[in-house]
């Protein structure tokens, strides 16, 4: 029941065009930033740890990209190839056109970063490609199908985590890559441990194990946006599995190779990273044990 209500405001927002989309994303933020003072300090806090010049100015600037991706939701099933044609750039499409030449299957590793919730369909349109993304799931069964229909397209399949690990070698198999990000913390059992920002953080494992078991390249995949206006998606060198090390060794190298690549891009642009997020809420201390003092007030 709770699907059909939320059905006609999902039809209605997707047919706005997306600078009005863009200006409710907006005013989210303005009022979340006033409202929320822990989102705000919160924030402030992320934007220190990247290094920006200006963290409370950058956290500001990260409220309005943060709600401005939450709305393009409902944008997304409108992009065709004369957006992409007048909206998006690319940068880097030789890393993926090389890599393809000789590892057809692949990890694309993006972030909640930019254009997060469109990134997905546009590097499936200008690469030819087919992806599998991969969401987590909530408790509202209602708000995961509404989610499945903004997130699925002709070239993109979406599956939530529970159960993904079995879902997966049958979308390889039909030629889907799976792409994930893998910029945010779960559970400790769930992580490795590698550092990140000068901390040792917990990190998603277990795609970084996929891409280990299967020696799977991970391909860094960013869609920024461009202070003209427009899109560019960034395609960044592949990072290959050391075959090497142990298996372990070989998931915790992965990761702490991807955080590397995560610090280049998020220092350069911090305000379009998802900084509202609890990204440092466990850190490892020298002793092993995690702690949480990086948010401690």
């Amino acid at each position: 029941m709770t699907y059909w209500l939320l059905k006609p405001i999902v039809w209605l927002l997707s047919r706005l065009p997306l600078g009005v989309l863009h200006g409710i994303g907006r005013f989210m933020a303005a009022v979340t930033w006033h409202a929320s003072k822990e989102r705000r300090r919160i924030a402030t806090i992320n934007a220190k740890i990247v290094g920006a010049e200006n963290p409370e100015k950058t956290a500001r600037k990260s409220f309005d990209y943060t709600f401005m991706a939450y709305m393009e939701n409902f944008y997304a099933h409108n992009i065709n190839d004369k957006f992409i044609k007048e909206m998006v750039t690319v940068s880097g499409m030789e890393n993926y056109t090389d890599m393809k030449k000789n590892n057809p299957k692949a990890l694309m590793a993006g972030a909640h970063f930019g254009t997060w919730a469109m990134l997905g369909y546009m590097f499936t349109l200008v690469t030819d490609s087919k992806l599998v993304t991969i969401g987590r799931a909530s408790r509202n069964k209602a708000l995961d199908r509404i989610m499945a229909d903004l997130r699925t397209f002709d070239t993109v399949a979406y599956i939530t985590h529970r159960g993904a690990i079995e879902q997966l070698p049958r979308f390889i198999e039909e030629g889907y890559m799976p792409g994930v990000y893998l910029d945010h913390t779960a559970t400790p059992k769930d992580c490795v441990n590698v550092p990140f920002f000068g901390f040792k953080t917990p990190t998603i494992a277990g795609m970084y194990a996929l891409a280990a078991r299967k020696n799977f390249p991970v391909l860094p995949v960013f869609g920024r946006f461009k202070e003209e206006g427009g899109y560019e998606i960034m395609i960044l060198p592949p990072i290959y599995p050391d075959k090497g090390l142990k298996p372990k060794e070989r998931i915790e190298k992965l990761a702490a190779d991807m955080n590397k690549v995560y610090e280049k891009v998020f220092s350069k642009y911090p305000e379009q990273w998802y900084l509202l997020h609890r990204r440092f809420k466990r850190v490892e201390e020298p002793d092993g044990t995690l702690s949480d003092r990086v948010y401690r007030p």
